[in-house]
């Protein structure tokens, strides 16, 4: 399942997949290309295409017509990694950001279309002391939870592949979406986190001590649930579009519950705090809201502001509005959305065409 999750980047530490995220196209890296043959076998083509050419029978080969230029025909003929490039800079065409400092207290903005849709003010120290408590508390699932978070240290596309029943056999362009979400979340997450340099518990607290390697990068907000959350709000999306899963309401619960476990994770793993799963997870809500956009979907977003107090993570809190007072978030009342782009289009048009349970 690596071949189309991500899960071959296993070994990247953060959830944004190997070295290939540095330029851009995350778990997409050599996906679809052959790579070179070996030294044998590349001797044996040089010397039969050598034997046979003469076969053809013509100076020069006839006119093929030319392939249009730009058109999304033409997406099946590539590598799945050049498409990966075209997700992310379509995604990133029309998304900003930038930091704001008033009275001594940062922020980070992200806006899609030159609107606003979230905005995180950077939590005081005192809030991060109090934050490390929790994350402490949370050590005692260690046991519990330890294979859980080793094998979410990159991508998690195989648990989001067992809520739906996905198999790479007949969901390969579902499969493409999901990791298409997963490394536009994983650059969203780190735009705002450069912009915030939130200190890991474990700087902050010596008696921590996480049980991973430590990401090099800042803890607010929480990458993986920048991405679980994204993947979540787009495959809820799917698989209603899709229509053929008669019980997709006990999925979708699921799948909100999955997000939530592999943002808790983090925490359990001492590697962030509850407000950056809280942090993440409205980012992620975001992304997913765009990336649906993108894909041509009808898809509002109510913009937020989340200036987090010293709360814990809970799904059920994050889709109650009589929460968001306690948890410092606010929501805009006016819902914006994404406007659509071809490539997105064309991969949604592909995964939905992908029913599962028909």
């Amino acid at each position: 399942m690596g071949q189309y999750g991500g899960v071959g980047g296993v070994g990247g530490v953060g959830g944004v997949g190997g070295v290939g995220n540095f330029i851009g196209i995350g778990g997409f890296l050599g996906i679809g290309d052959v790579g070179s043959y070996d030294g044998l076998t590349t001797t044996g083509l040089g010397l039969t295409a050598e034997a046979l050419r003469h076969l053809i029978d013509h100076e020069a080969p006839p006119d093929p017509g030319e392939l249009e230029p730009g058109d999304p025909k033409n997406f099946d003929r590539m590598a799945v990694w050049v498409r990966g490039s075209l997700y992310v800079s379509e995604f990133l065409s029309a998304v900003s950001w930038r930091g704001d400092k008033n009275n001594d207290r940062h922020s980070a903005t992200l806006s899609v279309d030159n609107k606003d849709w979230v905005t995180l003010h950077r939590p005081e120290p005192r809030r991060l002391v109090d934050q490390c408590r929790r994350v402490g508390d949370y050590a005692a699932l260690r046991d519990e939870r330890g294979v859980e978070i080793l094998s979410q240290l990159g991508f998690p596309t195989a648990y989001f592949a067992m809520v739906l029943g996905l198999n790479t056999a007949a969901h390969s362009r579902t499969f493409e979406l999901i990791t298409a979400t997963q490394v536009v979340a994983a650059h969203s997450a780190m735009i705002l986190k450069s912009l915030l340099a939130v200190r890991r518990p474990d700087q902050v607290d010596g008696r921590l001590l996480p049980m991973i390697p430590i990401p090099g990068h800042g803890s607010f907000p929480s990458a993986h649930a920048t991405e679980a959350y994204a993947v979540a709000t787009v495959l809820e999306a799917l698989s209603e579009n899709w229509g053929s899963l008669a019980d997709n309401a006990g999925r979708t619960a699921i799948l909100r519950a999955l997000a939530e476990r592999i943002s808790v994770n983090r925490t359990i793993a001492g590697v962030h705090y509850p407000i950056d799963s809280w942090a993440g997870a409205i980012l992620g809500r975001a992304v997913g809201h765009c990336v649906l956009g993108r894909c041509g979907r009808a898809s509002a977003f109510r913009p937020a502001t989340l200036d987090a107090t010293d709360v814990d993570f809970f799904d059920a809190d994050l889709r109650d509005e009589t929460s968001y007072a306690a948890a410092g978030l606010t929501l805009e009342t006016e819902a914006v959305s994404a406007e659509s782009s071809p490539a997105f289009e064309w991969l949604w048009n592909a995964a939905a065409a992908e029913r599962q349970g028909s």
